[in-house]
């Protein structure tokens, strides 16, 4: 399949390479070092970015989900441009002699050089097996005059093959023509019958050496065994037997380079195994080459397995990483801290990382000036807050202060992360409590639903439902919420989304000054019928439901009826989905038109049922928060 590459640092470039589906990341890797060696870029230093999510090496296409033509990013691992010694340094005095099934590769330019190297060299020889095939060709009517001149069809079934099946490669274009995908055929059928026909010119030749020895040529008289025929084939078939050896040495040459195919050698220094003890020596060590590349080798080790998260943390990797995230090098905390990403998935690690406090270290890089750091911290605290034990240790201390802060600068995906940490934590009881008590976690849940990412505006509405189970008021405080909920229906045509905001809408519409604020709205008829409009029958008793709350005095239904909001209730009786709706409907209408003092007597909706609506539609809450209808029948707003 196609996979394309694009980088901001080519401009109007876009790069294609060719894969399968189970090849590992570091194929595409591998295929894009080549393509940035021919432009003069190989000490060009990226990763690979796919859905918001950093690639890694040990992972196949397959594991993130990719499809043919996905576009992946390739962004530059380091922003500093003076130094290019980070991790996979190529370093000007590497050698490109080396056998990499004998020694360690010593670096991924090594590799790729001998990859180069490898590949020069098949060129090299299947243009000599294209000029042997010319030789062979002329040899083919240089027999015709032979002593033994029906060779040509021996001869001719060795070359219909040649001919049909010898592969064209060049190292940019890779290997040319129709029947490339048979070169191991070619290699095995004209090795064999090439052999064969050696066999015999090297026994014409020896027999025809004999006859001639045998009669003597005496006095230079070309008669008989000595006879100039013979002597012509003799050295014509002696001469194609050296050729004929030389095509066959050539032919396993060619077999032999086939072992190598781009990126056999770099995938395989990429995906290397490293010994752990190695790279715990380079994170101790003082200096911040060998501290980037440990904090990359331990990301690389852990993602591989889980095997090597024991190993890691065995050797005292966990502290080690623990101390990397507060360095100053960027690059270096990036590493680290996708390394502690992998490591915290093991529970029984999550839970040392979070008793030693390495979750405060966490929470301190969402200030960081590097939108990759804030992004691999936000993933690493949304681990920890799938543990029901460990999501405390995020909202304690500067927790949730950091997490608003992250929510304000970070890139559309920190801010996705953020979100789902945030409805995360909602979901417990005590967080819940604390999130109402402070302002600032509400505000930022406010500008997450902003987003143009509907994920993100849907993750931080879910939590902003959720608070009002501790307070309305913390909702309802936040003014500029009543604006974005209001657009919501402009904004999209997701009933879901439409839904979640309506059921919020009800709280402020139960809420006196927010109530006030929205019958003030001159265009608050044609908000409440684009909530209508979308026809879905739980978003439509939702918009009953906020009306109904507009006549609770006499005061308030006259200002309903100036804003004509039985038009509301009418469209939603007209285009009723089901019976309750119609009825709701009807019964709104007789009392808005109604000059006695009659208020509506639907009961005042509970929390927990306002959480159950829509929940056929499998976009409510956790079931642990919806209560029994039963009892939540006596429970109040």
């Amino acid at each position: 399949m196609i996979i394309y590459v694009e980088s901001k640092e080519f401009h109007y470039k876009s790069f294609i390479t060719v894969v399968k589906p189970d090849d590992k990341v570091a194929r595409v890797r591998a295929q894009m070092l080549h393509i940035l060696y021919e432009i003069g870029r190989e000490d060009f230093q990226f990763r690979l970015r796919y859905n918001g999510q950093y690639l890694r090496d040990v992972f196949s296409l397959t594991d993130y989900k990719l499809v043919p033509n996905s576009v992946v990013q390739m962004v530059p691992l380091s922003e500093s441009r003076d130094d290019m010694s980070d991790l996979r340094s190529m370093s000007s005095s590497l050698t490109m002699n080396f056998d990499p099934e004998k020694e360690k590769i010593p670096s991924v330019k090594s590799a790729l050089y001998y990859e180069i190297k490898h590949l020069n060299w098949r060129e090299r020889l299947v243009r000599d097996m294209h000029t042997l095939l010319y030789m062979h060709s002329l040899a083919l009517f240089l027999y015709l005059l032979t002593s033994h001149w029906y060779s040509i069809f021996w001869l001719l079934a060795y070359l219909l093959p040649y001919w049909y099946l010898v592969p064209g490669f060049t190292r940019i274009g890779g290997y040319i023509g129709n029947t490339f995908h048979r070169r191991f055929w070619f290699c095995g059928i004209v090795g064999i019958i090439g052999l064969a026909i050696m066999s015999v010119a090297i026994f014409l030749t020896v027999d025809i050496i004999t006859d001639i020895a045998s009669d003597g040529c005496t006095n230079g008289e070309f008669t008989n065994g000595c006879s100039r025929q013979n002597i012509y084939s003799t050295f014509i078939f002696g001469i194609h037997a050296l050729i004929l050896l030389a095509s066959n040495i050539t032919c396993g040459l060619v077999l032999y380079s086939f072992r190598i195919e781009v990126g056999d050698v770099i995938e395989r220094y990429l995906v290397q195994e490293r010994d752990i003890e190695d790279v715990m020596k380079l994170a101790r060590s003082s200096k911040l080459k060998d501290k980037r590349t440990a904090a990359y080798e331990m990301a690389t080790m852990a993602a591989s397995g889980d095997d090597n998260k024991f190993r890691i943390v065995a050797e005292g990797g966990l502290d080690v990483l623990i101390a990397m995230i507060i360095s100053n090098d960027e690059p270096t905390q990036e590493y680290a801290v996708e390394a502690l990403s992998e490591l915290i998935t093991i529970q029984s690690i999550q839970d040392n990382f979070v008793e030693v406090g390495g979750v405060r270290n966490l929470t301190s890089l969402l200030h960081s000036n590097s939108a990759r750091v804030i992004q691999e911290s936000a993933r690493a605290l949304y681990t920890i807050c799938q543990s029901d034990e460990n999501r405390h240790a995020v909202a304690e201390d500067h927790g949730l202060m950091d997490l608003a802060n992250a929510a304000k600068v970070g890139s559309i995906e920190t801010q996705r992360m953020v979100a789902s940490i945030f409805l995360e934590l909602v979901f417990n009881s005590e967080i819940r409590v604390h999130l109402t008590t402070r302002n600032t976690p509400a505000q930022a849940l406010v500008h997450l639903c902003k987003s143009n990412d509907w994920e993100t505006m849907r993750f931080a509405l879910l939590t902003l439902e959720l608070l009002a189970i501790e307070s309305s008021d913390v909702v309802c405080a936040q003014e500029e919420l009543l604006e974005i909920l209001l657009d919501i229906p402009i904004r999209t045509n997701d009933n879901k989304l439409s839904l979640l905001a309506g059921k919020i809408l009800l709280y402020f519409a139960e809420h006196d000054q927010s109530r006030d604020t929205m019958l003030s709205m001159p265009d608050l008829k044609e908000i409440l019928l684009n909530f209508a409009k979308t026809n879905d029958p739980v978003l439509q008793k939702v918009v009953i439901k906020v009306v109904f709350c507009m006549m609770d005095t006499r005061e308030l239904k006259e200002r309903a009826r100036a804003l004509k909001l039985d038009q509301v209730l009418t469209y939603c009786m007209d285009h009723a989905i089901d019976k309750p709706v119609w009825d709701m409907a009807d019964q709104g209408i007789q009392v808005i038109n109604s000059d006695e003092d009659n208020f509506p007597s639907l009961p005042v909706l509970s929390t927990f049922e306002k959480l159950g609506m829509g929940q056929n539609n499998s976009f409510g809450s956790r079931a642990s928060l919806r209560s029994d209808p039963s009892a939540s029948g006596s429970q109040r707003s």
